[in-house]
């Protein structure tokens, strides 16, 4: 994928969840994955959370029992907005997964990443994205990231092969894997078009590899991924 169409990608996605926010925070009140819930229970009162792509801040409800330092990011300034109200006693944050190492803070012991590389376009920015993460880890730390399975589910399959033939002979060229459809809102009316690259769990493991993070749990259901890693020891 060339740098035009990674760029024009990244702002559909800006585009899409400014846009569609209100009704985002609308639907994604539903409870936590169980699986989500497993990986976020195992981390320990006190610990320092940073929580990227945070959306409307819901993955707060697993740590509802603890004491936790947390910091939620998110490049959509409307959702950081409702985060902020739905939480508002903890700290949001409007920042880009790609622009990470623009934040002062560092030496999280878990890095949550919840639906996020999947909006990402290209190889390239998906191991620039886990690399950033990586640089605010603490010593020991982990990253637990989620990501769509879209394999999994027959509506997207007709999707993906759609996508990319639709795209194939254009300038614009997507990726084997990438997807474009459109928003609908509470209505059922479409209203903004989304981007999702549908990755395999072997992409998931080459890309975690280039980005010298080690996988040391991995999980899934219908709809997800579920991916633990740690820094390897140079």
């Amino acid at each position: 994928m060339n740098e035009a169409t990674q760029n024009k990608i990244l702002e559909i996605v800006r585009h899409n969840y400014n846009n569609i926010a209100v009704d985002f925070n609308t639907t994604r009140k539903k409870q936590i994955w169980p699986i989500l819930a497993e990986l976020a229970s195992a981390v320990r009162p006190r610990s320092r959370v940073l929580d990227v792509g945070c959306g409307n801040g819901r993955l707060l409800e697993v740590f509802s029992d603890k004491s936790i330092h947390y910091l939620g990011t998110d490049n959509s300034a409307e959702l950081i907005e409702l985060a902020q109200k739905n939480y508002p006693n903890y700290n949001f944050l409007v920042e880009d997964v790609l622009t990470l190492n623009r934040i002062k803070e560092n030496n999280f012991d878990y890095i949550f990443s919840v639906a996020v590389l999947h909006h990402l376009p290209g190889k390239k920015l998906q191991v620039e994205a886990l690399r950033q993460m990586a640089q605010k880890l603490a010593s020991g730390g982990e990253i637990i990231i989620s990501v769509w399975n879209l394999w999994s589910q027959a509506k997207y399959l007709k999707l993906i092969f759609g996508s990319y033939f639709k795209y194939l002979l254009t300038k614009n060229k997507l990726d084997w894997g990438d997807v474009l459809f459109f928003w609908k809102n509470t209505e059922g009316i479409k209203t903004s078009l989304r981007y999702y690259h549908a990755f395999s769990l072997s992409e998931l493991k080459k890309i975690s590899h280039q980005a010298n993070l080690k996988i040391v749990k991995v999980m899934r259901d219908k709809f997800n991924y579920y991916i633990a890693l740690k820094t390897l020891k140079l």
